[in-house]
């Protein structure tokens, strides 16, 4: 293949790429981490620093959206950040299949990387996800080289300096990085390379030394974690599930969850099959091996340490190597059925995946631009007749997305059960963000003449499985004011209620 076949083929990927991640990028909705990410972003510095030291995450991505926005506010450009890391992914994971094998494998990779479902989330929600897999794919790419050039009798101190660039990244990014970035040192263990696990080992110290200002933070962090957040504990079914998410991504409708397993299950056989086959067979592919399996089996075995921390965001290095194994058996096969079969059902489980999630908009991922407008509109009518109008949220979730939409329209919302796995808002963030909820609907409805009251179906479902009759909050309105309406959209319900005279 010519090198300017290469190239074009290079840019034609990159381009389809783009255009999937930009499809509906200014229409898709926006929920509560995207705006968590926006309201904190767009804070001053310090804020965002003290912010997120009383979060969980670390402050590089907010800080590079930060600068970011200072281009405009629009969602689409907003998010346009994480197409262009998204976009250099793509260019990541071509260049080290190239370097693995051939640029017919790192094509066919990054092809199967454009256009992913997980990838393609990620790079149109405001989170920052496609930055720590950028890092964590170019820290792979710059071990390999380290190996290569090692192997080869020489040192390439370019790698070095990426190996140590991108683990620092990682680190700033997510606090969960350090579970992939110590892949290498088990890979040089086994392979009893001496030599090359000191030097690297010394790496990991200066980026641990790096990371220093932000590692002192993260016991407190895990702490929180411990205290407020809830998964369940990995077994089959999550290991399933990642699996899935790897090809086709969650959720899916009953009928497509069942053919995205059968997709699932049949190509990883085919993938498995294939490279057990395959000769020559070289470091390479311990290498990746190491690098997919690794940090997966370190998050499944820390899930019963601490909390459940075993979710398929937290490895998305593990689908970029898994998409490499992919490339090698559809580009350097030498059966074709095979092949070809594998390339048939990577296809259709991204097809799938990507249909049903551009048009998903259920909880947490509710309409509420289309909520908010409706409710905009009572409020002005409201106003317009001398009577306020107090507009409550249940919770943080669908009050975060709705502010982003309507700066202006008063709306607050109610503070979370103290100690619960929901309970996840901290104060100093709160004093960052500068947004604070009501510790109770009277404290949330004093003085108000009509009241609307949003809240999720779940959150109405989930009090009736516990055997109350209705919602703690909407019982309490119904005491102490009339209802007069109801509107639903998708899975959010608006409540209206009004003072009795």
């Amino acid at each position: 293949m010519s090198k300017h076949l290469q190239a074009g083929l290079l840019v034609l990927i990159l381009l389809l790429g783009a255009g999937v991640r930009l499809y509906r990028v200014a229409e898709r909705g926006i929920w509560y981490d995207d705006a968590f990410s926006i309201l904190l972003a767009e804070r001053p510095l310090g804020a965002i620093i003290q912010g997120t030291a009383a979060d969980t995450m670390p402050p590089l991505y907010y800080l590079l959206l930060h600068f970011w926005m200072q281009g405009g506010p629009s969602i689409a450009f907003i998010r346009a950040l994480n197409v262009l890391l998204s976009c250099g992914i793509m260019l990541a994971v071509y260049i080290l299949g190239k370097d693995l094998w051939d640029a017919r494998v790192g094509l066919m990779a990054a092809w199967l990387t454009a256009l992913a479902p997980l990838q393609v989330y990620h790079a149109q929600e405001v989170r920052m996800y496609a930055l720590l897999t950028l890092a964590l794919v170019g820290y792979t790419l710059a071990f390999v080289r380290l190996w290569q050039a090692d192997a080869a009798g020489q040192t390439d101190w370019l790698a070095w300096a990426g190996l140590i660039l991108t683990g620092v990244i990682a680190m700033y990014t997510h606090n969960l990085a350090i579970f992939s970035l110590v892949f290498p040192g088990l890979f040089l263990l086994l392979r009893r390379a001496w030599r090359l696990l000191g030097l690297w080992l010394g790496s990991l110290a200066l980026t641990g030394l790096l990371s220093l200002p932000w590692l002192v933070l993260v016991p407190g962090q895990v702490a929180k974690i411990q205290a407020a957040f809830w998964t369940p504990r990995p077994g089959l079914a999550e290991i399933l599930q990642a699996l899935v998410i790897f090809h086709t991504n969650l959720p899916l409708p009953p009928l497509w969850l069942g053919v995205a397993l059968f997709i699932t299950l049949a190509g990883l056989t085919l993938v498995i099959f294939e490279t057990l086959h395959y000769h020559p067979r070289g470091a390479e592919e311990g290498l990746l091996l190491t690098a997919a399996l690794f940090p997966p089996a370190l998050l499944f075995g820390a899930s019963y340490l601490m909390r459940p921390i075993f979710v398929p965001r937290a490895f998305m290095l593990s689908q970029v190597v898994y998409f490499l194994f992919c490339a090698r058996v559809i580009a350097r096969s030498q059966r074709r059925a095979p092949a070809l079969l594998l390339a048939g059902l990577l296809i259709a489980g991204e097809v799938i995946g990507l249909v049903y999630q551009a048009g998903y908009a259920e909880f947490p991922r509710s309409p509420f631009r289309t909520a908010t407008l409706g409710v905009q509109a009572t409020y002005n009518q409201a106003q317009a007749i001398g009577k306020r109008l107090c507009i409550v949220h249940d919770n943080k979730l669908s009050f975060f997305p709705s502010h982003v939409y309507a700066r202006n329209l008063p709306q607050t919302f109610l503070d979370d059960v103290p100690g619960s796995h929901n309970d996840t808002y901290a104060p100093a963030t709160r004093a960052a963000i500068g947004l604070f909820p009501q510790p109770s609907i009277a404290a949330a409805t004093q003085g108000c003449d009509e009241v609307a009251f949003i809240v999720f179906d779940k959150a109405i479902r989930e009090y009736r499985e516990m055997g109350y009759t209705e919602h703690a909050v909407i019982t309490w309105l119904t005491n102490h004011f009339v209802p007069t309406s109801r509107e639903q959209y998708g899975d959010l319900w608006v409540l209206y209620f009004t003072r009795t005279p």
